[in-house]
């Protein structure tokens, strides 16, 4: 890998050395907690190539050490959280590598009104093609090092007269096979008006980033702004201002991705906890949208209600350059049920979810119509001839290409539009969590679409003081090129059994069980797999 045990070892030592000296002047001020382990997880997989003939079995024996700190005072806060470990594979030894995860985060108060030090770090290990299989992990050994810095300056304040949150930072991300690689600048500011407020109300979000690659740059912006007069009634006049530009030269099919109005609106207070925004915009100038069409007027409409500190919505509705644009965030919790339920669309660049269809190889498939990947694979006996050159139903086999998709650079704009429920239902002894998601994206030169689906349920129950059981059952779907020729789905289901139990303060051990299936619209990508793990820690 591109980070060896070594230089990992020393990027390890300099971090050490560099938050220690940050932390210098808190550290007899603070809370310190340090909690290594030490742990060996041995399992074994009947397919460890995840393929559909040929299985292969073997014992992948991974060997690591952990590391959990945390300092928290009242100007400092750090969070490191690291695993370091070595992967012995029986079948293959050439694959023996080693393999490391960072989550580690900073924050350091530099001036008493809210002038805030921030910075990220977070490595983890992906799979190398999703479109492959989307469910790689250390034990296939098919996956790539992503590496994630983050770091800047916030700076927030909150009073009666006005509440102001902005931050400023630079943003990195590395990947071991180069795809996904970008940096640039993000800027962030959101303003509204303070309690005290008796005559104009306003709010502000403007939200920049720049990324670059390879010589290839793109800037997203994205700024509303709203000021209103404050009546003596529950409907308050306001101005409504909105300007989006993504722009750089990512955009090689010279399509329109901006949008830019202004409008007319009002506030309905409804009731002290739940409000109404509705306004009539005007695109400004000539604009046209992506398909070419010019920008019409259009409504925006965005509702808050918030009845307890427990339950908070927020919805809109509005028009961008591609069309209807809609917005939800939902949270609800009691005492013992959260619920988190949100919708998000907006534009990326430069990540790791583009895929090209590319000709792995060629097949003696059936001269017919109705194709079927499965009737390419021959079998003992099988004739490539016709039994009867003259029945037209008979043509026998011919030379077929057969297409994959191969993870490539994302030099281009998307639109993602992401649909996410979390819900966590706590009882005595007893956690069940679901969590559903679906994602689509969007190629904005292309007009092809990709979509990701996945839903889990876990549930864990406590045997004893010291001993749980849980079952995990998660289903995941990824389609891709949706409405083309070349449009395949991949279906992957899991189900897992898990025990885990504490044998004393220091020493745990978990076992666990699971089968893996995968059905593809392409028929050599089928595969089934089980596992048997065992592991156990040691802390100190």
């Amino acid at each position: 890998m591109a980070i060896t045990a070594m230089g990992m070892a020393h990027r390890t030592k300099l971090t050490t050395v560099f938050f220690a000296l940050i932390y210098s002047n808190f550290t007899f001020s603070g809370d310190w907690q340090f909690d290594p382990s030490i742990n060996l997880n041995e399992t074994y997989t009947d397919n460890v190539g995840l393929v559909a003939r040929n299985e292969q079995s073997s014992l992948v024996s991974q060997a690591g050490v952990n590391i959990k700190t945390s300092y928290s005072a009242q100007q400092a806060k750090f969070n490191l959280s690291s695993q370091s470990n070595y992967a012995l594979y029986s079948h293959n030894h050439e694959l023996d590598n080693d393999y490391h995860t960072i989550a580690s985060d900073l924050r350091l108060q530099l001036w008493p009104n809210g002038i805030v030090l921030f910075g990220t770090m977070n490595i983890s290990n992906q799979a190398r093609n999703r479109s492959r299989n989307a469910l790689a992990d250390i034990v296939s050994a098919d996956t790539v090092q992503v590496e994630t810095y983050n770091a800047g300056l916030e700076y927030n304040v909150s009073n009666s007269d006005f509440v102001l949150d902005s931050t400023l930072g630079y943003r990195q991300t590395n990947s071991e096979d180069n795809i996904g690689n970008r940096q640039g600048v993000v800027a962030k500011l959101s303003s509204t008006n303070g309690t005290s407020a008796r005559h104009i109300f306003w709010s502000l979000d403007h939200n920049y980033q720049e990324q670059e690659n390879n010589n290839l740059k793109g800037k997203q912006s994205q700024s509303e702004a709203i000021i209103g007069l404050i009546t003596d009634y529950k409907i308050n006049p306001f101005v409504r201002y909105y300007n989006e530009d993504n722009s750089g030269n990512l955009n090689n099919s010279n399509r329109s991705i901006e949008s830019n109005s202004y409008g007319l609106g009002v506030r309905w207070l409804i009731s002290p906890r739940l409000r109404l925004d509705t306004s009539y915009n005007q695109p400004i100038g000539d604009k046209l949208d992506i398909d070419g069409d010019e920008q019409k007027a259009y409504v925006d409409a965005a509702v808050l209600w918030q009845p307890s500190t427990r339950t908070k919505l927020s919805a809109n509705f509005s028009e961008r350059f591609y069309g209807n644009s809609y917005g939800l965030d939902l949270t609800h919790r009691n005492r013992r049920l959260t619920n988190t339920i949100s919708y998000v669309e907006d534009i990326q660049t430069l990540t790791r979810n583009n895929f090209a269809a590319n000709i792995i190889g060629f097949y003696f498939c059936p001269n017919t119509n109705a194709l079927l990947i499965e009737e390419c694979i021959l079998n003992e006996g099988d004739n490539i001839a016709p039994d009867n050159p003259n029945e037209p139903d008979d043509q026998g086999f011919v030379i077929f290409p057969i297409q994959d998709f191969t993870l490539i650079e994302d030099n281009v704009f998307s639109l993602n539009k992401t649909l996410s429920w979390n819900s966590t239902l706590t009882l005595p002894r007893t956690t069940i969590n679901v969590n559903t998601s679906r994602q689509n994206r969007e190629n904005l030169d292309t007009r092809i679409e990709d979509e990701l689906s996945a839903a889990s349920v876990s549930i864990t129950r406590k045997v004893s003081g010291r001993s749980s059981v849980s079952i995990d059952l998660s289903y995941t779907e990824t389609s891709l090129q949706i409405t083309t020729e070349l449009e395949r789905t991949d279906r992957y289901r899991r189900y897992q059994l898990n025990y885990e139990t504490s044998l004393n303060s220091a020493l745990s051990f978990n076992v666990a069980v699971s089968y893996l299936n995968r059905s593809s619209g392409n028929a050599p990508l089928n595969y089934e797999e089980g596992r048997i793990s065992a592991k156990i820690t040691k802390g100190f």
